[in-house]
């Protein structure tokens, strides 16, 4: 909204004065703090001041005049020696309110995906247990993040890098082969490092009982390991498509890192920057200069046994990201993962990539409390809580709207307590009744006066004079300022804000007035401005990924 009202202030004032063209970048828009300073307010006449050899004053005063000919502008003041205060019409607000409805869910979304081509990678998890918390909170950040840019005009690929390369696969295989022997041998040895959780031994049962002649009759036990950990992988890599699925994350790219090695991007990868004397020699291993990128120290990529260091896989995994013509990636990683971020951003950079092409969300962990307790980790899953668990216990509205609520790179306590009250104390509660409040609205005027509100109507937005009428307006007409924001500043958790007080704006308004009045004008006025805020809420609610409730 700021963008338009400064071009029509552009437009309007460089008809008389031309030389505010080449001012546009200084010009600027605000919101002043106080209403009675208008909706917006504009430093244009202290730039054009010297430009035109006039006081600020006396430059704002012709402006002045310019502007009070929109019809978007009610009232034109000026203040503080040459700001210009610009009060909203009527006129604009019934503007904003048709594109509100007639775009509905997809309210001031760029429809046209011709911002760039980008990719965001996010989850990522081992496939060697289940999701836990901390994974679904980078599925709700990440997601709801990949929503903002679509939202903004970019054509997005969502992928998951699946970590099935290395020594946490023949872990797995060894886990699930020992407790597949304990069926008949309670005495064969489980590894000291092995996965623990009855989840593996739920593995184990399966293979008992479906590949027993096919595992036993393997000569080389090495065999049956292997055999037992691609069988759990694939097992564990299903149930985690499964669990984002139900939790609404799906994935375009589904990429492995086996195959990475298999495919010879690795050397390839190293043998670039060795070319641009990037690697060197020292005690038998082979290092990348990561110093060069502000690193600390050195890093090796080929280790003494010639085996290639995870930096090496993923250097190559980023070189092919950038092989495949992306604007810009995102990668959504643990907060303990951010010293890594200098030396694989150097990297990257050394491959080709441009200064502002990697970028990093981080995600900080997750506590749960339920009854004023911290609970603890779940013999299931062996070392964490599921996501399963609290996906089950609150729903998923719950527990995404609970992952936004904070900066993803500060801690969070998840109180399912809180998350399963039904008052306006619960966030999520109080923004879906929003929702469900107006829907309730909508059904007794149809009951009441046979008023269809999903018909083609328009209200007269000139009866929407009180205060609060005004700030539903405005607050919708700056909404789509406030999501692309969001979205720019990589912060997802803004949506939640920004629902909360559009939810308070409209729960104010139906404690305070009627909707469905003997005047016929203004029954349909306030039922055309709650049809605004059930599209504005619909708009939000989609790019979090929550339900729209109807009833509660």
């Amino acid at each position: 909204m700021k963008n338009q009202i400064k071009e029509k202030i552009i437009q309007t004032v460089s008809q008389k004065f031309p030389q505010t063209l080449q001012l546009k970048d200084k010009i600027k828009v605000d919101i002043p703090k106080e209403e009675k300073f208008g909706d917006f307010a504009t430093n244009i006449a202290f730039l054009l001041s010297k430009p035109v050899g006039k006081k600020p004053i006396e430059v704002a005063k012709e402006i002045q005049e310019l502007l009070q000919q929109q019809e978007d502008f009610s009232k034109v003041e000026v203040a503080g020696g040459g700001f210009v205060n610009i009060f909203l019409s009527p006129a604009f607000y019934k503007k904003v309110l048709k594109k509100v409805v007639k775009e509905g869910e997809r309210y001031g979304e760029r429809r046209e995906k011709d911002r760039g081509r980008i990719n965001i990678e996010f989850v990522s998890a081992n496939p060697t247990g289940p999701l836990h918390l901390g994974h679904g909170r980078g599925a709700v950040v990440g997601n709801v993040q990949a929503n903002l840019y679509d939202y903004m005009g970019y054509k997005v690929e969502r992928e998951f890098y699946i970590n099935d390369a290395g020594n946490q696969i023949k872990k797995l295989g060894k886990s699930v082969y020992a407790r597949f022997r304990q069926i008949e041998d309670p005495t064969y040895p489980f590894p000291e490092d092995g996965y623990h959780g009855d989840y593996i031994k739920d593995i184990a049962q399966h293979l008992y009982k479906y590949e027993r002649e096919k595992i036993l009759s393997m000569v080389d036990e090495s065999q049956a390991v292997d055999f037992c950990g691609e069988f759990a992988k694939q097992m564990l890599l299903e149930r985690i498509k499964e669990d984002l699925k139900e939790f609404g994350v799906e994935f375009d790219i589904w990429f492995s890192e086996k195959k990475l090695y298999d495919s010879g991007k690795v050397e390839e990868a190293l043998q670039i920057l060795k070319e641009k004397g990037l690697l060197y020699e020292k005690d038998g291993a082979v290092w990348l200069k990561t110093t060069e990128f502000g690193d600390d120290k050195d890093r090796v990529v080929i280790k003494s046994d010639g085996s290639y260091t995870y930096f090496a896989g993923d250097i190559a995994y980023h070189y092919d990201k950038l092989k495949r013509g992306y604007d810009f990636i995102v990668n959504v990683w643990g907060a303990d993962h951010h010293g890594y971020i200098p030396r694989l951003k150097g990297a990257v950079i050394s491959l080709g990539a441009d200064e502002n092409w990697f970028n990093v969300i981080l995600i900080q962990m997750v506590k749960l409390f339920k009854g004023g307790q911290e609970v603890k980790m779940s013999k299931r899953a062996g070392d964490f809580i599921p996501l399963k668990y609290l996906i089950d216990e609150v729903g998923k509205d719950a527990v995404i709207y609970f992952f936004l609520t904070k900066d993803s790179n500060t801690h969070l306590n998840f109180d399912i307590d809180l998350a399963l009250k039904k008052s306006a104390e619960n966030p999520v509660y109080y923004v879906q009744y929003a929702h469900a409040r107006i829907s309730s609205v909508f059904r007794e005027a149809k009951e009441r006066f046979g008023f269809d509100v999903e018909k083609d109507f328009e209200g007269d937005v000139s009866l929407l004079d009180k205060p609060v009428e005004r700030a539903i307006m405005k607050y919708l007409a700056s909404l789509p300022d406030l999501v692309v924001e969001a979205g720019e500043q990589k912060q997802p958790h803004k949506l939640t804000q920004i629902t909360y007080t559009l939810a308070s704006h409209f729960h104010y308004y139906y404690n305070n007035f009627k909707f469905l009045v003997e005047d016929q004008k203004l029954m349909e006025a306030r039922l055309y401005l709650l049809k605004g805020v059930r599209e504005g809420l619909r708009t939000l609610f989609r790019l979090m990924g929550i339900t729209p409730l109807e009833r509660m």
